[in-house]
């Protein structure tokens, strides 16, 4: 198993894309890589990459959610007759916004960055937990949707070494997809602690480590921000009061808090307030 480390922060002209871990599987059948990076340019070097670590052409590709540090070097995939893997619901939602993505990606890190890049959607789409045997070695999907609605874990069977993509980040703040809120995040990050083959943990963002204190770690901030939000709205308070006033120092250390944490807020507070509509709306006279 190896790890391509990429940065904690956004993309920028610096880091040309390289944003969070790619990861690649050793199998018999041939290497396995967890992400297709952030361009078309990153995803050759991974291939390359693949190929100079292990010797082969990778058989397969796993895109874990849809986050364009993520799935943007599918056009290199395709190139390489390499078929690329996710859930349905990401496939969906590369559908619905990945060419938006791809175009502020081009605006913001310039053509030199992103040239050949362009949005290819998954060959192949799953709709739950899947299990794979390739050449022997047995690869397990897990949907366990938190992040958005079709976070997929990899996790190597006989290590007990999974890649969680952007459901469990380290140091670096989590990014509350629009729509969703903490409270199914945290649950899918239960789920997944409870997982007992699951004993080491290369997360989307940051450095690997034991699966159980990422995953705390990861669930702590989530849960700080689903309380103090709700805690605020219980007593009345608006929108830009909470936005004000949700601050959460312990974590003001890790990556992209400035860029994340207001922004999770209101997504928290949104989402929490169509809960309460919904629970106060009187029922339908019979």
């Amino acid at each position: 198993m190896f790890v391509l480390p990429g940065s904690l922060e956004g993309p920028e002209p610096t880091n040309q894309d390289a944003v969070g871990n790619l990861g690649l599987i050793a199998t018999p059948a041939g290497p396995v890589m967890v992400q297709t990076g952030g361009s078309y340019r990153l995803a050759r070097w991974a291939l390359d990459q693949a190929r100079r670590l292990t010797g082969r052409r990778p058989v397969l590709a796993i895109v874990t959610q849809a986050r364009p540090e993520f799935l943007m070097g599918g056009t290199a995939f395709e190139e390489a007759g390499v078929p690329v893997l996710a859930h349905a619901a990401t496939a969906e939602l590369m559908a619905q916004r990945c060419n938006e993505c791809l175009r502020r990606l081009r605006a913001d890190l310039g053509e030199a960055v992103m040239r050949g890049t362009r949005l290819v959607l998954p060959q192949r789409r799953i709709s739950g937990d899947l299990a794979l045997e390739l050449g022997g070695r047995r690869i397990e999907l897990l949907h366990r949707p938190g992040h958005t609605a079709g976070d997929l874990v990899v996790l190597d069977a006989r290590s007990g070494a999974g890649f969680a993509g952007a459901l469990v980040p380290a140091g670096r703040i989590p990014e509350l997809d629009p729509g969703r809120e903490a409270a199914p995040w945290r649950a899918a990050l239960r789920q997944l602690a409870r997982h007992e083959g699951l004993r080491t943990l290369v997360p989307g963002y940051g450095e690997a480590g034991a699966a159980p204190a990422l995953i705390e770690a990861a669930g702590a901030y989530l849960a700080a921000l689903d309380t103090e939000v709700q805690a605020l709205l219980d007593a009345g308070a608006d929108l830009l009061e909470v936005q004000r006033r949700v601050e959460l120092p312990a974590w003001r250390h890790w990556a992209r808090y400035d860029a994340f944490h207001r922004r999770n807020v209101q997504r928290q507070y949104l989402a929490a307030e169509l809960r309460w509509l919904g629970a106060a709306e009187p029922a339908a006279p019979r």
